[in-house]
């Protein structure tokens, strides 16, 4: 339930939830806002989405969606997974969970609050999803103007000429990575 003083509380969306009025402030981000108001309650509905937005006296001022996914990370056309593991992986992809739409209102970016969603998505994949089925990454196409954000977070870009050139580069955190250093 969203809280009446000025603390942000993020949680999951409801049915009764009045998502307008996020202010973005860029053109560029007009689908994240059309998304989280047409789009995120019936992606729920169908269980093809998880949203979790940021509300401040009941006005939505961030969003994450977080989907299923998966990322390619292979070295010469032999799956590889980071830092040597002595893992034989049989499939062409690795298992994931997808940061499909991040957005916060203009008037707080930089208040620290994408890094909180990027933490409930950390959050979320270790303590939910992890533990019950196969998930080494959480991955997310990258807006170019956002890759520096998502570096910051601990994110990498996949590593070739053809994900570097793209409007929307493929960035991933690695998990048991992420794990190992919170529990440092």
């Amino acid at each position: 339930m969203p809280d009446t003083d000025d603390e942000v509380v993020i949680r999951a969306i409801k049915a009764g939830d009045k998502l307008t009025g996020l202010s973005l402030g860029d053109a560029a981000f007009t689908p994240l806002k059309t998304f989280l108001q047409k789009e995120a309650k019936k992606y729920q509905d169908a269980s093809l989405a998880r949203t979790y937005a940021a509300f401040l006296r009941s006005k939505v001022v961030g969003y994450i969606t977080l989907v299923c996914g998966q990322v390619d990370i292979s070295e010469n056309g032999e799956p590889s997974l980071p830092d040597g593991n002595d893992v034989q992986y049989r499939y062409d992809h690795y298992p994931a969970v997808k940061i499909a739409r991040l957005a916060v209102a203009k008037d707080h970016q930089g208040s620290g609050l994408g890094s909180a969603l990027v933490d409930l998505a950390l959050g979320v994949t270790e303590a939910n999803v992890c533990p019950t089925v196969g998930c080494r990454f959480i991955v997310v196409d990258s807006k170019r103007q956002s890759v520096g954000f998502y570096k910051k977070a601990g994110f990498v870009m996949i590593d070739t000429p053809e994900n570097e050139e793209r409007d929307h580069p493929v960035m991933f955190i690695d998990m048991m990575k992420a794990v190992k250093a919170a529990s440092d």
